[in-house]
């Protein structure tokens, strides 16, 4: 690797602060030059904070600047296609925030475009990273459960239960709701471990009624809860459930678990996003229940075990995973996965569970190009 990588980051949310700055505030390579956010005073807190040299509130000028070889665009859903559009246009990789865009056709053409002029592009699903997903993934290829049957995969959060206005479930802003937001993380990792998917059936619901817009302005309310059925071409069958309406009592406030069963055994995984991070297996034959297998050291990476929020920060901020990863891949000149490619596939799969669950269920076919 010789070349260095200057990244722009568009936007200043807490989720910038806790993914994409620390993560690149000491690579050996990639360094963020330049940060924009809708308030030029909070960009500015933001690049004094991390020691970056140049804050806009302008991301057309930011382009522009000469500051930066690539772009991370961390900003909200009804940005993502122009953002990152006016990007490519000027032949720099791009990192976005999924879902890619607010429909397909955004999605579609952001992928192709990306394709096209051979950029590295990325995606950040950031659950295929984390040691008991990469151990699961781990077991399935190497036959631990023989022919998967049934997957089922669960995630619990608790961050719409007070009602108040949130953009991410506003239609006209995210597109979407928890099927774009949490439904999209699943289906990439269902995908990930078991193959490609033909058809789906969505369910969603929306228990809590929300606050108006801060300008007092209505909105169409989107769901804050769903579970996806999902087809695979080699016949198995999800269930992928995704809530953010639960109590959990847990310091995060999310869990996620995981059921996969198949002709020589059955999987069993556990986040508590506290201090549990199991994977528990009994194979075919044997007595059960199912006991903890140890997930081997290659799949930590290095990273503490106690705290599951420890693990996450040495993850994303100390080894070559996601943001990381991209800018090595940008570097050295090759793709990465998950890419635009793989953000559009999945966005396909959101909009036909959103087309489901408009039609009481009703299994959408999607076929793999």
């Amino acid at each position: 690797m010789t070349q260095s990588v200057r990244v722009g980051l568009v936007g200043t949310s807490w989720w910038a602060e806790a993914m994409y700055l620390p993560a690149l505030a000491d690579h050996p390579i990639g360094r963020i030059t330049a940060v924009c956010g809708r308030d030029l005073d909070r960009a500015r807190a933001v690049a004094d904070q991390w020691s970056i040299g140049a804050a806009y509130n302008d991301w057309t000028a930011m382009l522009d600047s000469g500051d930066v070889d690539a772009v991370i665009v961390a900003s909200p859903n009804e940005t993502h296609f122009e953002i990152t559009m006016a990007a490519l246009a000027r032949g720099l990789p791009v990192l976005c925030e999924k879902p890619l865009g607010m429909n397909v056709a955004e999605a579609h053409k952001m992928a192709d475009t990306a394709q096209q002029l051979g950029v590295t592009t990325m995606v950040p699903f950031t659950y295929r990273f984390m040691p008991t997903n990469q151990f699961v993934k781990q077991l399935i290829d190497d036959g631990y459960v023989g022919r998967p049957y049934h997957l089922s995969m669960r995630y619990f959060a608790g961050y719409a239960r007070d009602g108040a206005y949130a953009w991410r479930f506003d239609e006209a802003k995210a597109g979407s709701g928890i099927l774009g937001d949490l439904g999209s993380h699943w289906l990439d990792m269902a995908r990930w471990f078991l193959g490609e998917v033909t058809a789906v059936s969505g369910h969603s619901n929306c228990f809590v009624d929300r606050d108006p817009r801060p300008d007092g302005g209505t909105y169409t309310q989107v769901e804050d809860s769903a579970v996806i059925l999902a087809r695979f071409e080699s016949g198995a069958s999800a269930t992928l459930e995704v809530r953010a309406v639960c109590w959990e009592g847990t310091p995060f406030g999310q869990i996620h678990e995981l059921d996969l069963h198949g002709s020589e055994g059955t999987l069993h995984a556990l986040n508590d996003w506290d201090t549990v991070q199991e994977v528990r297996g009994v194979r075919t034959g044997e007595p059960g229940p199912a006991t903890p297998l140890t997930i081997p050291d290659a799949a930590w990476s290095g990273a503490p075990r106690d705290r599951v929020h420890d693990t996450y920060r040495h993850i994303f901020r100390r080894t070559d995973a996601m943001t990381r990863q991209w800018v090595t891949a940008i570097a050295e000149g090759r793709q990465v996965d998950p890419d635009f490619t793989t953000g559009a596939r999945v966005q396909e799969l959101v909009s036909a569970a959103i087309v489901s669950a408009n039609t009481d269920g009703s299994w959408q076919p999607v076929p793999a190009e």
